[in-house]
């Protein structure tokens, strides 16, 4: 019987497992794709390295979808040329390729850390407006009803 890691799931540990094999793959079958994506995706690399383990939020897949958003024209590039590794060297001496798929990440990252605190201060806006209407309606009340002082 295999002895499971202490303080690791299983579940947890599987995924780990299939994502090396996979990075594995990649670097076997495509390396000049898997280093247009390694130099392009190291922002969302990081910050999954980064990310404290059963954090709430993690940034990782916010960042990989504004990545993948940007980068897909010169990845079809890429693959529009064969994945060789005179187009791919190509993609990533262009500094405007890097430093757009890099902005997209940034800006996801900026996005995800600034819109819990937009969205907190519009719902706590929206509960201060509601406690002082019921407040006003419930002074109104003790007024009509004559149950004592208004506060």
């Amino acid at each position: 019987m295999a002895r499971r890691a202490v303080g690791v799931a299983t579940g947890r540990r599987s995924w780990l497992w299939a994502q090396g094999l996979a990075c594995g793959l990649l670097v076997a079958m495509a390396p000049p794709l898997a280093l247009v994506l390694a130099v392009l995706f190291t922002p969302a690399l990081l910050a999954m390295l980064m990310a404290p383990a059963g954090a709430a939020r993690n940034p990782c897949g916010l960042l990989l979808v504004y990545g993948v958003a940007a980068a897909l024209p010169w990845l079809a590039l890429l693959w529009a040329g064969a994945q060789s590794w005179p187009v791919s060297l190509d993609l990533l001496t262009r500094l405007h390729l890097p430093g757009a798929v890099w902005g997209a990440q940034a800006a996801a990252w900026l996005l995800g850390e600034l819109v819990p605190v937009a969205a907190r201060q519009v719902l706590e806006g929206r509960v201060r407006a509601r406690r002082s209407q019921l407040r006003e309606a419930r002074s109104r009340l003790q007024l009509e009803w004559g149950l004592g002082e208004a506060e």
